[in-house]
């Protein structure tokens, strides 16, 4: 159980990370990027994306190690990917768009 936590907080950093680079490659280029810009950038809306894709990689590796019919294990791991994609479009939308629409995150 320990071994799965630390790969969870691993796939959590990982996509904090990713997550941060790929928004300031997109909506940044330009811009002046600074200590404070990573700071909203890393808890706005990295933290948000991340949350839900740690813990989806935690159900299904869970999934992958209790569930021993390959029907059942499918058809959970697409429910759960689903849901992922639900969640991770509606944070995209709504709390990343909308607010780096109202809100510039690039100020220092």
């Amino acid at each position: 159980m320990r071994k799965i936590v630390v790969y969870t907080l691993l796939v959590f950093i990982l996509v904090s990370i990713i997550f941060t680079l790929w928004f300031i490659w997109v909506f940044g280029p330009s811009r002046h990027i600074g200590i404070a810009t990573l700071r909203n950038i890393v808890i706005d809306r990295a933290i948000l994306i991340s949350i839900p894709v740690s813990l989806a990689y935690f159900a299904i590796h869970t999934l992958i190690i209790k569930v021993k019919n390959k029907w059942l294990l499918t058809l959970l791991t697409i429910m759960i990917l689903a849901l992922l994609y639900a969640v991770v479009a509606y944070f995209y939308l709504f709390h990343i768009i909308i607010v780096s629409l109202l809100q510039d995150p690039f100020v220092d």
